[in-house]
């Protein structure tokens, strides 16, 4: 293993190159400064705070109860927010671990998740007869936004 940096030498494409130098990040403005910001793009595209990665991730998790669900062959908008929402919320929470402060960023992480969680349960109160396993479900989801609603 190295304990001191490393020189090294590469031939890049001229489409190589110029990508290289129009990296600008934390203000590189060498070759050298370039290329290390290169690997740190790099890494961050594949550390554990990666929404991508952290998605991937959490949608693993869940692919047995997603692959189960699709078996059964009965489809509900209900069980497809819960499923999205629990996936994209928890690569949310993964992403923003080692984030300062952590409760702006998780609530912009989180916003788009919610907001399509919000439209699907928005769209399932207002169709008459929703995609649901259980027709109650509908009904008592419409009277529980009508309380809110009330308050």
């Amino acid at each position: 293993m190295l304990t001191k940096t490393q020189s090294i030498s590469a031939r890049l494409s001229p489409d190589d190159y110029a990508y290289l130098m129009s990296i600008d990040r934390n203000g590189a403005l060498t070759q050298s400064e370039k290329i290390r910001e290169l690997i740190a793009m790099a890494r961050e595209s594949v550390a554990v705070n990666s929404f991508a990665r952290a998605y991937i991730a959490a949608g693993e998790t869940i692919l047995p109860i997603r692959a189960r669900y699709a078996a059964e062959g009965r489809r509900s908008l209900l069980v497809e927010a819960l499923l999205d929402v629990v996936a994209e919320g928890a690569a949310a929470i993964q992403a923003c671990a080692n984030e300062e402060p952590l409760t702006p960023a998780l609530e912009q992480r989180v916003l788009p998740v919610m907001a399509s969680f919000l439209e699907r349960i928005h769209l399932l109160v207002q169709q008459d007869h929703p995609r649901l396993a259980a027709p109650g479900a509908a009904t008592h989801i419409k009277r529980q936004i009508e309380d809110l609603r009330q308050c």
